[in-house]
């Protein structure tokens, strides 16, 4: 049965009516145009009964526009991918890998705003999951995002599985330009028990079989066999628009099930994948990171214990037998474009939110500059782009909207902070930005730091953040990653490395209030550390 099809003993709840009330004070950026697929009577189209009406399409897409997948995991780190051999086949050598993308923001809700608006937070408003600054209630004109674009570009759109970071039905409007809107419907998604909020119907699946990534993979797939086909998954099939699509594939894993007020309890892997990878070891056992002395922490990791190995490797093999299930969806993915003859014309996209931490610099989790959360993979296939291309330029979650506008030949609403990926893929030119803004918000302004946790810029060699503690004092951390790739010592307070400090700080008061082509600069080499 297919995931379009949700019964019982799955409890299912409509809540149209009372998004359409919620819906009716929310303005639109953009005063509406004249739209080719307009109903007869002149009103805009509608995705679904509850949802609000769809933007008016500006142009019809280009003949040779490519249909578009952008395909996310959560939490997933770039050493993770080892685990994952079909998505490095079928994606990596197919088409280009990354070397260096980078989540410059790490954390489910900035980035996933990076995603939609294209802006770092300084600009699209959420700078962390929730809290005065953050969650989907600070995302500036949620309307304007790359959803609408796309649609005002005679694209489909769609969105499966996880949204965004306090997005509730229940009281936010689905976001315009969602064609098809199909969005877990509480804070956290879950793997066996689970809610989706799917075109104005909240369903949920607790029967012990329906699994979120298997979910999110047949939903996929069906907007992928329907589209091709000139079929309307909103009419049961019958007879839709002809035009590329736009699909935002967003699974869970290796995210942790959350609860406790906590969400660092494991995955539940799929029942088939549950005793794989029985002595598998997180990467982070070998490294001098995981239990050496804390040199100058800053204010997040200071005081903390080193973490029990026995639960960091069980915690480890639950998140890559989890993976296991996503990897299984990229294949049904990329099968399901081939038997529709579509895979040559679709440009399909991998990447994570955010890396993770198992217990270097005796930490859980995301959210710091090191490089286990800031780094990601990314792996792009599609039209153009050679078998086995590499790509060595730094990268980031903020480029992946300009990619997907330039893609689709769209027009954004908003000025974009990030750059077009296309030409880099396709061997076009080099990105030639050699420092990254990297940062980090307060979770609440109880935390007295304001809005901001740390700022910071990230290049080919070193990293540098910028803490403001509680008393208004400032730490800041400095690593030589050439020397110390494992971050381990902080050289912030080194005289020799004093030219290199006053450097990288410099660099980020260029670029901390940045926007637009401004937050990509190329400064130059930066000054070498002074000799002993």
């Amino acid at each position: 049965m297919r995931a379009g099809r949700p019964r019982s003993p799955r409890t299912r709840l409509v809540l149209g009516g009372l998004l359409v009330a919620a819906l009716v004070a929310l303005p639109l950026v953009a005063e509406p145009v004249a739209d080719p697929a307009s109903a007869d009577d002149g009103t805009p189209p509608v995705a679904a009964e509850g949802i609000r009406p769809l933007p008016q399409v500006r142009r019809a897409a280009a003949p040779d526009a490519p249909n578009i997948i952008l395909i996310t995991t959560d939490d997933q780190t770039l050493d993770d991918l080892r685990h994952m051999p079909q998505t490095r086949k079928k994606l990596g050598q197919q088409g280009a890998v990354f070397k260096d993308m980078i989540s410059p923001h790490p954390l489910c809700c900035p980035a996933r705003a990076e995603i939609l608006s294209g802006q770092y937070a300084q600009n699209n408003g959420v700078h962390s999951n929730g809290g005065e600054w953050g969650g989907y209630m600070a995302l500036r004109e949620p309307d304007n995002t790359l959803q609408r674009w796309l649609y005002e570009a005679g694209y489909h759109t769609a969105v499966v599985g996880k949204f965004i970071n306090y997005w509730f039905p229940e009281t936010q409007a689905v976001p315009l330009g969602w064609e098809w809107f199909d969005a877990s419907a509480k804070n956290s998604f879950g793997y066996y028990d689970f809610d989706m909020f799917t075109n104005g119907e909240r369903t949920r699946y607790d029967d012990g079989e329906s699994y979120s990534t298997t979910y999110t993979t047949e939903r996929t797939v069906q907007l992928v066999e329907d589209w091709s086909a000139g079929r309307d998954p909103l009419r049961d099939g019958a007879p839709g628009e002809d035009k590329p699509f736009f699909i935002w594939t967003s699974y869970y894993a290796p995210h942790g099930e959350c609860g406790e007020g906590s969400c660092k309890v494991g995955p539940a892997p799929e029942r088939r994948y549950r005793d794989l990878y029985p002595g598998a070891k997180p990467p982070s056992f070998a490294k001098a990171s995981y239990d050496a002395r804390l040199d100058d922490p800053n204010p997040h990791i200071k005081g903390k214990a080193v973490l029990d190995r026995a639960r960091i490797a069980q915690l480890h093999r639950q998140r890559i037998q989890s993976l296991r299930s996503v990897d299984d969806g990229v294949t049904a993915i990329v099968r399901a474009l081939r038997a529709a003859g579509e895979l040559d014309d679709t440009v399909v996209m991998f990447t994570s939110d955010n890396g993770y931490l198992l217990g270097e610099h005796r930490y859980l989790g995301k959210t710091l500059a090191y490089e286990e959360a800031l780094r990601v993979p990314l792996l792009v296939r599609g039209p153009g782009i050679e078998r086995r291309t590499k790509v060595k330029e730094p990268v980031t979650t903020v480029d992946l909207a300009s990619t997907v506008v330039d893609l689709a030949g769209a027009t954004p609403g908003r000025t974009l902070d990030g750059r077009s990926l296309a030409g880099a893929a396709r061997g076009q030119g080099r990105l030639r930005a050699d420092t990254v803004l990297v940062q980090a918000g307060a979770r609440s302004a109880r935390a007295g730091t304001g809005p901001w946790m740390f700022r910071g810029v990230r290049t080919d060699r070193y990293t540098l953040t910028k803490w403001r503690k509680r008393s208004g004092r400032v730490h800041i951390d400095l690593f030589d990653r050439l020397r110390d790739p494992e971050q381990v010592d902080n050289l912030a307070g080194s005289r020799r490395y004093r030219p290199v400090r006053q450097e990288l700080k410099q660099r980020l008061r260029a670029l901390d209030g940045c926007a637009g082509s401004d937050c990509f600069q190329r400064f130059g080499p930066v000054p070498a550390p002074r000799r002993r």
